[in-house]
């Protein structure tokens, strides 16, 4: 066996400590020893693995220090205060928290905005209500006063972004109605004030002044309705006095003996201050009318039971009634304080109309003839009339227990 060439250990050459199996040594020779050179090239490729390693820890280590962890850059706020889109601020409806995916929010329709509104932002809001609700009041008053039964069947059509909510309708022509009331029933009750006079000479006073703008039969007419001072103060002692004017039909024999006195009293004081009765029945009137919409959206039921409508589409139908009829006594009693005859007269015609205009709506959202139509608004006016006055008797025994 001979020995290996000079410059050489174990057939490995010595510039080149990374060369691999297939180099050649310094001299141009080839490693004799097989084993030799399979052991070289192994040592070669580890040290190879090992340069790779050590060229890519610095990289490792230097990405670390830019990049924080997840749970530091989740929460971590961007430059305009906000956090990133998977839970930020302006990506979410600022009043119930929903996911924003369009200018308005699909959960509650309110618009994506800054928290802080501009002034000319709040200005401009405020300009496009008021016109928004110009437009529904040209869009509504026209169907609602001259179309019987357009505006509700425009609604329970679906056509209803342009107009005036029933409900709203019916609450502004409500307010309407009892302020007027409240301000033109029993005109004549501010008198002068003078201590040094009687009771009964006060009265007469006040009848007298509330008379003083009335016609022969007005005034004709007042001392039957209110009766004069001095019967109403005769009436009142007698309801005072006389046991057997005011009857308890409830309650145990000692519930009787304590209301019956209280009533009595409090009947007398409504016969002596009638004006004072007639005012709690006014400031009452709203609860007692809002309670009989659905009576008389039941009585529509009843009539067009087999048309299969819903009872929502009665109670529609009843809110713009009523709202047509509170209107149109609005106009009259405020036509009733002129007096001129002929206004006098067309104040008579403008309370009328509410009859008309039940027929004629009856037919057009019921889709029936006008003699069907007259003959179900006669039936239905005289059951709800009873029912009417069934209510104003007990919004009158309310007032008199509430003086």
């Amino acid at each position: 066996m001979s020995a290996p060439p000079l410059g050489s250990e174990s057939g490995r050459p010595e510039d080149d400590p990374l060369g691999g199996p297939g180099d050649e040594a310094p001299s141009g020779q080839a490693a004799s020893d097989p084993d030799e050179a399979r052991a070289a090239a192994e040592d070669a490729l580890a040290q190879i693995e090992a340069m790779a390693d050590l060229d890519e820890e610095p990289d490792v280590e230097a990405a670390d220090p830019q990049e924080p962890p997840p749970s530091e850059s989740a929460s971590a706020p961007t430059d305009s205060g906000t956090s990133p889109s998977s839970g930020a601020p302006e990506d979410q409806c600022e009043n119930c928290g929903a996911l924003l995916h369009g200018p308005y929010c699909s959960q509650c329709g309110q618009k994506a905005a800054e928290r802080v509104v501009p002034l000319w932002h709040m200005l401009n809001e405020a300009l496009e209500a008021v016109i928004e609700l110009d437009m529904r009041v040209l869009w509504t008053l026209p169907k609602f006063l001259f179309l019987p039964g357009r505006l509700t069947k425009e609604y329970i059509n679906g056509r209803r972004k342009r107009y005036i909510r029933p409900f709203r309708l019916y609450l502004f022509t409500t307010f309407v109605l009892f302020t007027v009331l409240a301000l033109t029933a029993g005109g004549g009750v501010q008198v002068p004030f003078n201590p040094q006079m009687s009771p009964a000479q006060a009265d007469t006073v006040q009848v007298e002044t509330g008379m003083a703008g009335m016609d022969t039969t007005a005034v004709a007419s007042a001392p039957w309705f209110f009766g004069s001072p001095e019967q109403r103060e005769r009436w009142a002692r007698s309801f005072r006095q006389n046991p057997g004017t005011v009857d308890v039909l409830f309650g145990g024999a000692e519930t009787q003996a304590r209301l019956e006195p209280l009533l009595r009293a409090k009947v007398a004081e409504a016969i002596r201050n009638p004006r004072d009765l007639i005012g709690g029945m006014i400031d009452r009137g709203p609860y007692v009318m809002f309670l009989m919409l659905p009576v008389f959206a039941f009585l529509l039921k009843l009539l067009y039971i087999r048309r299969g409508r819903l009872y929502v589409e009665h109670l529609i139908f009843s809110l713009h009634l009523h709202a047509f009829a509170f209107f149109a006594f609005t106009v009259g009693i405020l036509l009733g304080e002129v007096e001129a005859p002929w206004v006098q007269t067309a104040a008579t015609w403008v309370e009328l109309a509410p009859l008309l205009y039940l027929v004629v709506a009856m037919g057009h959202v019921y889709e029936q003839g006008l003699i069907k139509s007259t003959i179900k608004a006669f039936l239905l006016l005289l059951v709800y009339s009873i029912m009417l006055l069934i209510g104003f008797i007990l919004l009158a025994l309310a007032a008199v227990v509430l003086m």
